[in-house]
């Protein structure tokens, strides 16, 4: 998915300071996140904006179960459309 979409869903730009990605690339790296909730948040970083992660906190623990999910789910996610469906 493109920059402008993430931006466009929400997300919020998270400026890094990588020197080894400085150092390899020109540049330092930038990585977008919104919280799904208070436990959850999707996030996604510079050179990887195909490849977006969710990010579900661990109990007692102050680290995360990271999952690979696709951007479509992402854009199911987060878009403003009103799903009426039952599948569950």
């Amino acid at each position: 998915m493109e920059y402008q979409k993430y931006i466009d869903l929400g997300f919020k730009r998270i400026d890094l300071s990588c020197n080894v990605e400085f150092k390899q690339t020109g540049y330092h790296g930038f990585a977008l996140e919104k919280k799904v909730n208070e436990n959850q948040m999707v996030c996604v970083v510079s050179g990887e904006l195909d490849k977006p992660k969710l990010y579900i906190k661990k109990r007692y623990s102050d680290t995360y179960h990271i999952i690979p999910i696709s951007a479509e789910a992402v854009i199911d996610l987060f878009s403003d459309s009103d799903y009426t469906s039952t599948i569950c």
